[in-house]
């Protein structure tokens, strides 16, 4: 990213600022009323130059001005506040949440691509966050992916839809799409709670709006939302949070004190702190100091509810006046948000009549290149070896078990398509095309399996004494608590809840394979398409065995009749090529640690090549080999 901002005394290079927290709105846009035959859209009046009212059908909603659709306005104000980059985010009065999803999502699409068209003006200083349909989940889930491509760094949701909460199951699911599509969140209060008892003095504002943001932030920690939530989610919450760190000490006192106040959440409250940001605008420093020593200094960051009046009138005055440590200022006015947004290049202020010397061209931040699409210095930092001082074969040993978990994250996000095509095979057993398109991507994930096994060959280059001079630094951490491997045991088809167990100490793992244990797996969705297509026939009250041999018999008539199933026969021979390369490498994992360790236990108190022996017999597709001895018959 790429900074203007430009001072006559300034001599040296800071940090960028970032404001992460501030509103737009176009200069027109179309009636929208007219446009969806229903009253009450909102809509802009302009009143004098530079000068508009926001209405909602009728009724007056805001007095806005020019900053909210000049870029150069807006730029000229960054430039006397000291801000490099401004996040732009709808005002929420536009979310339509109680609108049919439909219109919601028009609507979206309208106000997210005119938040581009006015950051294309910006100079690269100004970024956006998009807004969704979220009353429709696979509406919201759409859009956000068509934001994300379209330059969005991520999305403004409402703390809550009607009578759902963030907790809310639908409301999770988007926000585990936004973790999967790397997506920025930023919750913002709307549509808040006791106006009829509110109706003067602005207090909606003022009391209502921190009241519905820690109502956001408690129902996400009690309702188990972060427990279900992969760690990776990036979501902050305006307002300071509201009046969640003030209330604090209450919320953990009831957590502790009546079983009532635990709700489904696995850990105390105070223990989900470094789980979501808050952004800066408490307005008093006071309240900021407190608010830093309560979220930590990594977790707030400068947002300013520019450019409305209820807003911060000289954006980072406040975090620049306190008396927090610069380090921690640094952090609040461009660190923090730079992690949050995903930013990996600094925005390099640049001082007035400064020169650029001669050299090679440097890419700038929104150039694409090699090292920035891979993270490549990101990547490289991930290995930390424990033995001090540092053993030479500790580094192999961390590379080849981060290697192993980026191919076991390939191979879920390929084996999910497969489950995802043939189940739609099993729906349109005419169809050829999903089951070509599984065994391409099941030949895929033999060769990665292959792959795998491999790698053992390289660990074998490492003495048995080499790997016990670091090995007590290993524990009590263990292979035996790959997250992903089980995760695609489970996928798979090869389901043991007892195994849960092990993962109860990374909650966020544990909700994943909880989810995974309940989802059907690929063993499952196979069969399924197998009975749809009228091969699998179970009689009502059959026996396991039985129910295991018409298993074995559907995929056996498949093989008699080659001519009608090749393509189906292609799927089974894939299965079960990758089937053998499991147990494959399973074979070549006792092999190694027999090498390395003989019969001792493992790190983390496993029974070490033992316990590995017993898994040799484990087989995600049984039917498929008992199919081979029934040819033979």
């Amino acid at each position: 990213m790429q900074a203007l901002r430009r001072r006559p005394s300034r001599q040296t290079v800071e940090m960028p600022v970032i404001d992460i927290h501030n509103h737009f709105f176009p200069r027109e846009w179309p009636d929208l009323s007219a446009r969806y035959g229903t009253p009450n859209w909102p809509s802009i009046k302009h009143t004098e130059p530079g000068k508009a009212e926001i209405m909602v059908g009728d009724r007056f909603f805001r007095h806005i001005h020019s900053a909210c659709w000049d870029p150069h306005v807006r730029l000229e104000r960054m430039d006397r506040d000291g801000i490099d980059m401004q996040v732009l985010s709808a005002t929420p009065v536009l979310f339509a949440y109680d609108r049919p999803a439909q219109h919601a999502l028009d609507c979206a699409q309208l106000f997210n691509d005119a938040a581009l068209e006015l950051c294309a003006q910006g100079n690269d200083r100004l970024k956006s966050l998009c807004q969704v349909p979220l009353q429709d989940v696979d509406a919201a889930c759409k859009e956000l992916s068509r934001c994300r491509r379209a330059g969005h760094l991520g999305v403004q949701i409402g703390n809550h839809v009607g009578e759902k909460n963030l907790d809310d199951p639908g409301i999770v699911t988007f926000l585990h799409h936004c973790a999967n599509e790397d997506a920025a969140v930023l919750v913002h209060p709307w549509d808040m709670l006791g106006q009829s008892r509110m109706p003067k003095y602005m207090m909606p504002w003022t009391v209502g709006m921190p009241a519905e943001t820690q109502l956001g932030i408690v129902a996400m920690i009690l309702g188990g939302a972060f427990d279900k939530l992969p760690r990776n989610l990036r979501i902050c919450f305006a307002h300071g949070g509201g009046s969640f760190a003030f209330l604090l000490g209450r919320l953990e006192n009831a957590w502790r004190h009546h079983p009532a106040a635990h709700g489904v959440c696995e850990l105390p409250p105070t223990q989900y702190l470094d789980r979501f940001y808050v952004d800066s605008a408490v307005f008093d420093r006071r309240a900021l100091k407190f608010l830093v020593e309560t979220m930590g200094a990594e977790r707030v960051m400068l947002g300013s509810d520019y450019p409305f009046p209820l807003g911060e009138h000289c954006v980072g005055e406040l975090i620049r006046s306190s008396d927090l440590p610069q380090q921690t200022k640094s952090r609040l006015l461009g660190e923090n948000a730079r992690e949050f947004l995903d930013l990996h290049e600094p925005a390099a202020a640049q001082t007035v009549n400064s020169v650029k010397a001669a050299g090679p061209i440097q890419p700038q931040g929104h150039q694409l290149t090699y090292s920035s699409y891979l993270r490549v210095p990101e990547l490289l930092e991930l290995q930390r070896p424990q033995s001090s001082p540092q053993h030479h074969d500790e580094l192999l040993f961390i590379i080849v078990h981060q290697t192993y978990e980026l191919w076991f994250k390939e191979l879920l996000h390929d084996i999910d398509a497969v489950v995802a095509n043939l189940r739609d095979a099993g729906k349109n057993p005419e169809s050829r095309d999903e089951v070509y398109e599984a065994a391409r991507l099941l030949r895929r994930c033999t060769e990665i399996t292959r792959v795998l096994v491999e790698q053992f060959t390289i660990l074998e280059t490492m003495l048995p004494t080499h790997f016990l001079a670091f090995r007590g630094k290993l524990e009590p951490a263990s292979g035996f608590q790959s997250e992903q491997f089980r995760e695609l045991e489970f996928l798979c088809g090869l389901k043991d809840e007892k195994m849960l167990r092990y993962h109860r100490p990374t909650p966020e793992a544990y909700a994943q394979l909880e989810r995974r244990l309940k989802e059907p797996s690929l063993h499952d969705v196979f069969f399924e398409a197998l009975r749809a297509m009228g091969k699998l026939q179970v009689l009502e009250g059959a026996s396991q065995r039985e129910h295991f041999d018409a298993r074995a018999r559907a995929v056996l008539s498949l093989y008699r009749d080659e001519r009608s199933n090749r393509d189906w026969i292609d799927v089974c021979e894939r299965l079960t090529e990758f089937d053998e390369l499991v147990v494959g490498w399973r074979l070549r994992h006792i092999q190694l640690v027999e090498r390395v360790i003989g019969v001792r236990m493992g790190t983390g108190g496993s029974a070490g090549s033992s316990y590995l022996k017993l898994t040799l017999d484990k087989k995600f597709f049984p039917e498929l080999w008992e199919a081979r001895t029934l040819l033979t018959q």
